[in-house]
């Protein structure tokens, strides 16, 4: 793995920072053991590629929660006091570095409980790219959006797009609504029901789409949970979408 900036490798996920460890661990210790008393003594060996100044830090934030990481996951083992050898699994694991490996359980856990479509999301949370990947769940609903317009092939809505597109096909009949027993409680006054969920539809591509794909620099950094609810709103609006499909 290259080498981050101390900044940079505090502010990783803890399975980023186990990864860059079990890679330090591997080339500093070829035989497989080490001991983590012996990376406190100067010049701190396991942080040697940072400056003087960040290598005891460096340490010090290794050796703690991300060592413990990787000894829940199996990828080293204590065997004595400050003794530790690595696992034939840890080796396996610095050779097919990602996901497989290295990832928030508690994510991989709910992926498969998205749409379909989004199975395939781990590695957007094992490489930290949580903005990228809200911006690309939303960014297929669009796309589903377009492409029910396109094989409609509906004069009225063919030069449609984003937000007015989900009222156009709602207009023409080329969506509509599910749960067809809900019946608004004053029909004369419109069809309440509809009009929720079109704003819903429509307006997350203004309110999430648009802003993660274009001004995500202007958006505060986002927690692998933050962005797991987002992927979760992105799901529901696919599956609507396919419930309104006539």
């Amino acid at each position: 793995m290259p080498t981050p900036s101390y900044k940079e490798l505090e502010l990783s996920p803890i399975h980023k920072q186990a990864e860059f460890l079990l890679s330090r661990l591997v080339r500093f210790s070829p035989a497989g053991s080490f001991n983590t008393y012996n990376f406190g003594i100067s010049p701190w060996a396991l942080a040697s590629e940072f400056p003087a100044g960040e290598r005891q830090p460096v340490t010090e934030l290794l050796l703690s929660a991300p060592l413990k990481w990787l000894e829940n996951h199996g990828l080293v083992r204590n065997t004595s006091y400050d003794n530790y050898v690595i696992t034939p699994r840890g080796r396996e694991a610095v050779q097919q570095p990602g996901p497989t490996f290295f990832a928030d359980e508690g994510i991989m856990a709910a992926l498969p409980l998205l749409h379909r479509d989004f199975h395939s999301y781990a590695h957007y949370f094992y490489e930290n790219k949580l903005k990228e990947a809200v911006a690309a769940a939303f960014g297929r609903y669009e796309n589903r959006l377009n492409e029910i317009r396109d094989h409609h092939n509906s004069a009225g809505s063919k030069k449609d797009e984003g937000e007015t597109l989900v009222y156009t096909l709602f207009t023409e009949k080329t969506l509509v609504r599910p749960y067809p027993n809900l019946v608004p409680k004053d029909p004369s006054k419109g069809d309440a029901f509809e009009d929720g969920l079109k704003g819903l539809m429509g307006g997350a591509l203004g309110w999430i789409r648009n802003p993660y794909t274009h001004e995500k620099h202007n958006l505060p950094d986002l927690k692998a949970a933050e962005a797991l609810e987002l992927l979760f709103m992105a799901s529901y609006l696919l599956r609507m979408l396919e419930l309104s499909i006539p």
